[in-house]
């Protein structure tokens, strides 16, 4: 098992680098890459969304038109079928800066129960999903409400199932921490393609230009969306609170969520001066507090409606789920102008199904460097 994350890693990193018939001066690099884990072990709990980890990267901000070409080749194919939906999605558009995030994460999800290896019909079923992302983040100032805009569009391809490799994964985990094995993964899900296509909108006040806003501050960000296809089908609003030191100049400090964590495009034409002609600066040493209060309306969810083209196993989802979010995020420099970001959350959900009988936590931790 050990050999074979090595391996995944390993594939994902050579193919995030490699371009295809682009001159070097064409090709979209790379500014940030993050590491996320999700689990609610530390909640004292194995079950409903037990595990999750991903690699991510973040680009520099588009300039001018850019061909799918010069994308990392691991990126093109869901690229092109964004573009196909947007056909205007890579292209300059005057007052708008763009940039592009990669996210390959790997999800899965247990019963209470893990330790029958009997089929078990009133409770979630065992299901896994190894899926790759690839979006686009918008960035603009609407001058007639004096705001900031980030409008982010995401697709997702992926495999639903024992491909996800869910079942090798946990049990190799649990062996290495000296915990016992799950044991009703032989009922999981079948194997099936993903494909989701995610819409999303935030909103803040602050109209800082700058990589941060110096010193104490505040801020308060609006945000809504959509996902459409057999991993969600769902609508969400939601907001986020943040207070502190050097708070960066983006949309958030959730990494789930695209345009958080310093991974927002620039907010001028360039990312070295500002439209004021003030350098962007290196952020400094800081940290703040946040807490996210968020709705989704869940119209399809894979993991507990089933897979979409058979009849498995399923559960009684509720049409509503309510979630909290509290955390901490710091970002230390280094040297050679990097950062080192750290982010560790506490999430809170309200019950996702009928048959669960208590709400669900669990803890998440990213860490991540700036370029």
């Amino acid at each position: 098992m050990r050999r074979l994350l090595v391996l995944i890693i390993s594939l994902f990193l050579n193919n995030t680098f490699a371009f295809a018939d682009c001159s070097t001066d064409d090709q979209l690099q790379f500014k940030s890459y993050n590491l996320r884990v999700e689990n609610d072990y530390f909640n004292g709990t194995d079950n409903n969304y037990t595990s999750g980890i991903s690699l991510s990267g973040v680009t520099h901000d588009l300039k001018g038109d850019t061909s799918v070409q010069c994308l990392p080749t691991i990126t093109q194919f869901n690229t092109k079928l964004l573009t196909f939906l947007d056909n205007d999605i890579l292209k300059e558009q005057n007052g708008i800066s763009k940039n592009m995030y990669f996210n390959l994460q790997q999800r899965m999800y247990t019963p209470t129960d893990v330790k029958t290896s009997t089929l078990i019909t009133n409770d979630r079923p065992y299901a896994g999903i190894v899926e790759l992302a690839v979006g686009v983040n918008e960035r603009k100032i609407d001058h007639a409400s004096s705001t900031q805009v980030l409008d982010t569009k995401e697709l997702t391809l992926g495999v639903i199932g024992p491909a996800s490799l869910a079942k090798q994964t946990q049990n190799y985990w649990h062996t290495a921490l000296g915990t016992f094995h799950s044991y009703g993964w032989d009922h999981q899900l079948t194997t099936e393609p993903a494909l989701m296509y995610a819409y999303e909108r935030k909103i803040k006040t602050d109209l800082e230009q700058n990589s941060y806003t110096p010193g104490m501050s505040k801020d308060l960000i609006k945000y809504y969306g959509f996902n459409v296809g057999n991993i969600l089908t769902a609508a969400h609003i939601g907001i986020e609170g943040r207070y502190g030191l050097n708070i960066p100049n983006d949309f958030g400090s959730d990494g789930n969520y695209p345009g958080c964590d310093n991974s927002a495009p620039t907010n001028s034409k360039s990312e070295i001066c500002t439209d004021k002609g003030d350098l962007i600066k290196q952020i400094p040493q800081g940290a703040h507090a946040f807490a996210i209060a968020e709705l989704t309306g869940v119209a399809y969810d894979f993991s507990l409606d089933g897979n979409m083209f058979s009849n498995d196993s399923h559960v009684h989802k509720n049409p509503a789920v309510g979630k909290l979010v509290v955390g901490v995020s710091s970002l230390v420099p280094m040297n050679n102008n990097r950062n080192l970001k750290l982010v560790l959350m506490q999430v809170i959900q309200t019950k996702e199904f009928e048959e669960q009988k208590k709400k669900h936590d669990y803890v998440s931790f990213n860490v991540g460097m700036d370029f």
